[in-house]
C-alpha cells in the first residue's frame, strides 16, 4: 500500500532576498536547501530520499513534484548552451569554425542535462521552499514516513517480496 501524499498548507509567499540567496546557494553547492545538510547525493544521477540532517524529503512528497526540476534542467541547459555559443562568437570575432562549433554544441546539448541533473533538482527544491516554506507539521511528516514517495507502483523491494 502506497502512503498518502502530503499537501503543503503553507500559503505562497516570497522569501526575503537574504533567505533566497541562502536557499539557492545551498542548492548550488549540493547541500539541502532547507538546512544545508549533506550529503544529499547517492551518486550524480540519484539524490538521497531525504536530507540526512533535517529529514526533509528531497522530492517533497507530492505527485509529479519532479516536473519542476525537469523544467529547471531544461532552462539551465539551454541557458548554458546560449552562453557558450555567444562567448565563442565574441572570442572568435567572426572567424568561427562552424563545423567544430556544430559538433561541440550538439555534444553539449546532450550532456548538459545530465551534468546539471542533481543541481536542477536541488534548485527546484530551493525555488519551492522560497515560495512555500516547510511547516513543522510537514517536516514531521517527512521525518516520520518510512517509505519512499510512491505514485502507487510497487518499488523494487516491494516487488521482490511478492
Amino acid at each position: 500500500m502506497a502512503h498518502e501524499e502530503i499537501e503543503s498548507r503553507t500559503e505562497l509567499r516570497l522569501a526575503r532576498p537574504q533567505e533566497i540567496a541562502r536557499l539557492f546557494g545551498r542548492a548550488l553547492t549540493l547541500r539541502c536547501p532547507h538546512c544545508g545538510g549533506r550529503p544529499v547525493l547517492r551518486h550524480w544521477l540519484k539524490l538521497r530520499e531525504r536530507c540526512p540532517k533535517c529529514g526533509l524529503r528531497l522530492e517533497r512528497g507530492e505527485h509529479d513534484y519532479f516536473s519542476g526540476s525537469v523544467l529547471f534542467n531544461f532552462i539551465f541547459s539551454e541557458l548554458l548552451f546560449a552562453f557558450v555559443f555567444v562567448v565563442y562568437l565574441i572570442v572568435k570575432h567572426g572567424d568561427v569554425d562552424w563545423d567544430t562549433l556544430q559538433f561541440v554544441l550538439i555534444g553539449m546539448v546532450g550532456l548538459a542535462p545530465i551534468a546539471l541533473y542533481a543541481i536542477s533538482k536541488l534548485l527546484w527544491l530551493a525555488f519551492d521552499l522560497m515560495l512555500r516554506p516547510v511547516t513543522s507539521e510537514e517536516l514531521e511528516w517527512h521525518r516520520s514516513e518510512k517509505r519512499e514517495f510512491s505514485t502507487g507502483q510497487p518499488g523494487p523491494a516491494e516487488r521482490e517480496r511478492r
